[in-house]
């Protein structure tokens, strides 16, 4: 049995969505689809009634899903028993990130890091923070990469890099200072929830005495490289992660806007669970984490 696919299925399970379970596997619909079609010719019969929404598993989709638990965990004890008795810095190296550190940040430190180490595989979750929590709970990932921490988990969390969230509006808006209500009167563009910069936004404007609920959002969007196309395209504003919007105001593709008494600053996290990091490609990726520099 391919357990890529067993995890797909168990996604699946989980947020009864194809949609949904797509995005925090970090693949897109198709994959998703094509994947349990595959795992349901292997048992020969239906795992998952595509006809209800939400989705519900079939009695042979229940039973699966009450093997599939032992399986993965099996399948991970062994992995982790070999990575701790490994003594070169090689194999499989499983990372959950948010949006930022994900897609702005790690192609570059793995890039470096694998370039040292070649024989090293990193497979790289993109997810939302709650996600990435999930996923270092539950075993699925070695580190996670976030740009909000949570300290209720049992995890050890280290400051990784330090972000600003900003406002930045289309190509010709006027750089004219903005004051903190006009946030108000602006078309935004958000980010979904669940979102660490958008926990962000939230807790800086709700310190600073403007209720976040109030925002005058005209669209939500799932990432925040979507957020910044449609503010080049001219749909809006939005407050974004000033690394993600580092190309385009360059570029000059995108203005950044001053906010008369806004200031969000805030750290990305490397969070991981001490008892995981074992064996010589952990501890080896972990340094070099600790002396990344953007």
């Amino acid at each position: 049995m391919n357990l890529r696919y067993l995890r797909t299925f168990v996604e699946v399970a989980r947020s009864t969505s194809l949609t949904e379970a797509a995005q925090r596997l970090g693949i897109t619909q198709s994959a998703v689809s094509l994947q349990l079609q595959k795992l349901e010719a292997e048992f020969g019969t239906r795992l998952v009634d595509r006809t209800r929404t939400p989705l519900v598993l079939t009695p042979a989709g229940t039973a699966l899903l009450e093997e599939s638990a032992a399986i993965l965990q099996g399948y991970e004890s062994a992995h982790d028993a070999v990575a701790r008795a490994a003594t070169e810095v090689a194999g499989r190296l499983r990372i959950s990130a948010s949006t930022i550190p994900g897609e702005y940040i790690l192609p570059r430190l793995l890039g470096a890091f694998q370039a040292r180490h070649p024989a090293v595989r990193p497979l790289v979750k993109i997810t939302d923070t709650a996600g990435v929590y999930a996923d270092l709970v539950q075993g699925a990932a070695e580190f996670g990469f976030t740009g909000a921490r949570r300290d209720d988990l049992g995890l050890r969390l280290e400051r990784f890099a330090d972000d600003e969230i900003i406002v930045v509006g289309p190509a010709a808006t006027a750089r004219s200072p903005l004051m903190l209500e006009d946030l108000l009167r602006l078309p935004l563009v958000l980010r979904e929830e669940g979102s660490g910069t958008l926990a962000s936004v939230r807790q800086s404007l709700d310190e600073a005495g403007l209720r976040p609920a109030r925002l005058p959002s005209i669209m939500t969007l799932g990432s925040t490289q979507a957020v910044l196309n449609a503010v080049r395209a001219g749909a809006g504003y939005a407050l974004v992660s000033r690394i993600a919007a580092a190309d385009l105001l360059a570029a000059g593709e995108i203005t950044a806007m001053e906010v008369t008494g806004l200031e969000i600053r805030r750290a990305l996290w490397l969070a991981y669970e001490p008892g995981r990091i074992e064996g010589c490609l952990r501890r080896t990726f972990l340094e070099a984490a600790r002396t990344w520099v953007a």
